[in-house]
């Protein structure tokens, strides 16, 4: 009798701990539009298409175009690194056409990457160039909350500056 009540307890507990996690960590995962960063055809760092999210959606978008090597990149990086508190309702994806490894490494470096708003993507050169007009480095084009661009900025700028042209 008092095993039985035992597993029947034990039981309950294991359902009710799996009820409450899903609850907690629920993403609303349904896709939605990403403008003419669609036809970017994003990569994520384990090389699977990048979808932006219901979970993504915030108030503004940033696309930053960086390479791991280039110094007003990693500027940039310790900026947006040292804001993010300001960038809390802001998506901010970071893209590079360098290998994975070298934009993991990256990420890591500059502890970028456990931030839920922080994406790191890959893009090829090309689409960069030609959706972004990206010829200087970091490039970043400001989106608001549907995705549609408001301003660009080449190298290395303020968080402070960036988030003055957000629209709320």
């Amino acid at each position: 009798m008092k095993r039985s009540f035992g597993l029947i307890v034990l039981s309950l507990i294991v359902i009710a701990t799996g009820l409450v996690t899903s609850r907690c960590s629920f993403e609303d995962t349904t896709p939605i539009p990403m403008g003419e960063l669609d036809s970017l055809n994003l990569l994520t760092l384990d090389s699977t298409a990048f979808t932006l999210t219901v979970a993504d959606k915030r108030n503004s978008y940033l696309a930053v175009v960086f390479n791991p090597f280039c110094e007003h990149c990693q500027d940039e990086a310790v900026e947006i690194r040292n804001n993010i508190s300001k960038l809390k309702d802001v998506t901010v994806l970071m893209i590079s056409s360098e290998t994975m490894a070298e934009v993991k490494k990256f990420s890591e470096r500059y502890e970028l990457n456990n931030f839920r708003n922080v994406k790191f993507l890959y893009a090829s050169p090309v689409a960069t160039y030609k959706v972004l007009n990206a010829s200087y480095l970091p490039h970043m084009r400001l989106y608001d909350k549907d995705i549609n661009p408001i301003e660009d900025f080449s190298t290395t700028t303020s968080v402070e500056k960036i988030m003055s042209k957000a629209k709320n």
